[in-house]
């Protein structure tokens, strides 16, 4: 398996908070078939996680020794998390931000109670820049829990990242009935830890989460790309196509609701 979403450079963000707590996150993923993880510390500047890709590429080479001096069997891409803001293409141009593995896929985060103005308009110039806009956990958003309005994003090339603990209710109720919803109508593509200490137990539950996702998605297939397959071609800088969306006649009461 592969993940590729977490926050395991200790000292960047709120995610580890030192270098034992990385590794034994790191060990952890890998005691529970792991292979490789693109890491991903948030640059969110409302809460001052600013770590340019400098300073992150230094943290990033100092735990990738470390995994190497104790012979830990997996491999580690260096990415971001970034919020988008106003201010989104200035980082892109001042080397703030990185690409997954510097490839074309960014994984994005949008502003958890507001809308952002202009958003179509930055995605169509991310595509003019051959930059894939990659949505981490849509299943969070309150403004954005619209069906209908993140199908057309796929249609547009977007992909969406949701999170393993969204499915055991970390995040709420209708968080958990989202994810689900949109998983059975293949408009997930990733499934990520966002793992950031080693209290928490993403890594535990893949072999569980791997079954919930082969009965949601229906195909065991589509479960392993989603946690394993699609992450390799982010990997690899490789073309992801998006599924073909089910469609229903009738929607769920709390659906409708949280499409409004």
């Amino acid at each position: 398996m592969k993940d590729i979403h977490n926050h395991i450079i200790f000292g960047i963000d709120d995610g580890s908070r030192n270098l034992k707590e990385s590794i034994n996150i790191i060990k952890k993923a890998v005691e529970n078939g792991y292979t490789d993880l693109i890491v991903t510390p948030h640059y969110r500047v409302t809460q001052n996680y600013t770590c340019n890709n400098k300073r992150k590429q230094k943290k990033f080479d100092e735990l990738k020794q470390v995994v190497e001096e104790e012979n830990i069997k997996v491999n580690l891409y260096l990415g971001n998390e970034i919020t988008l803001d106003d201010d989104f293409f200035y980082y892109l141009r001042t080397n703030q931000i990185t690409s997954l593995n510097n490839s074309r896929y960014m994984l994005l985060e949008l502003p958890f109670f507001d809308k952002l103005e202009g958003l179509d308009e930055l995605f169509d110039e991310l595509k003019r820049l051959k930059l894939v806009p990659v949505i981490a956990h849509p299943e969070r958003y309150e403004k954005y829990r619209n069906l209908e309005e993140l199908e057309k994003w796929i249609n547009k090339g977007i992909l969406f990242q949701g999170n393993i603990s969204s499915l055991y209710g970390k995040y709420g109720t209708e968080a958990k009935n989202f994810i689900e919803e949109m998983l059975k109508r293949h408009m997930i593509h990733f499934m990520g830890s966002d793992i950031h200490h080693e209290d928490q137990s993403s890594y535990d539950r893949i072999n569980k989460t791997i079954e919930k996702l082969a009965e949601l998605t229906g195909s065991k297939e589509m479960a392993m790309e989603l946690v394993d397959g699609n992450i390799e071609k982010v990997i690899k800088d490789e073309k992801i196509k998006a599924y073909s969306i089910r469609k229903k006649k009738h929607r769920l009461k709390i659906l409708k609701n949280l499409s409004r």
